[in-house]
């Protein structure tokens, strides 16, 4: 990000890192804002890709939340109170992997339930939420000794 100014003397570097990140903090946090869904938009769409890979997958129910999820050839354990699956891929990265959606669906429950918190729009913008304060120029800067 900083390629265009790490030429300039550490004052303009700074001022110019600066405005970028002022100018950063507002653009995520009036777009969020506009969004209406509960994940960030990014992970609703990769939460929706999985849906459709989730199809084929067929889940036989073995206790209270805990399904065998599979289709011809592999089969997977998926622990809805723990979120975990033995595919591991729901626990390495917080959003239900393709066999734990299968098994949620057949549990009569939403995914996005499932998805890990910092994925939540609101998560989103409290990371956003504070206001970086503009800064007058370097002219009107008190003199100190």
């Amino acid at each position: 990000m900083i390629l265009k100014s790490r030429d300039k003397p550490i004052l303009a570097l700074f001022e110019w890192i600066r405005v970028r990140l002022m100018t950063r903090f507002y653009t995520k946090r009036e777009g969020i804002q506009k969004y209406a869904g509960k994940l960030c938009p990014s992970i609703q769409d990769r939460l929706e890709k999985l849906k459709v890979e989730s199809k084929p997958f067929s889940a036989t129910p073995t206790g209270s939340f805990l399904y065998e999820v599979g289709s011809q050839y592999k089969r997977h354990v998926v622990d809805l109170v723990k979120k975990t699956c033995s595919c591991r891929s729901w626990d390495l990265n917080g959003i239900p992997c393709k066999h734990a959606i299968t098994a949620i669906y057949i549990n009569i429950e939403t995914p996005e339930d499932y998805t890990h918190p910092c994925y939540f729009k609101e998560t989103y913008m409290e990371i956003y939420k504070e206001v970086l304060p503009p800064m007058p120029g370097q002219l009107e800067w008190a003199e100190t000794g």
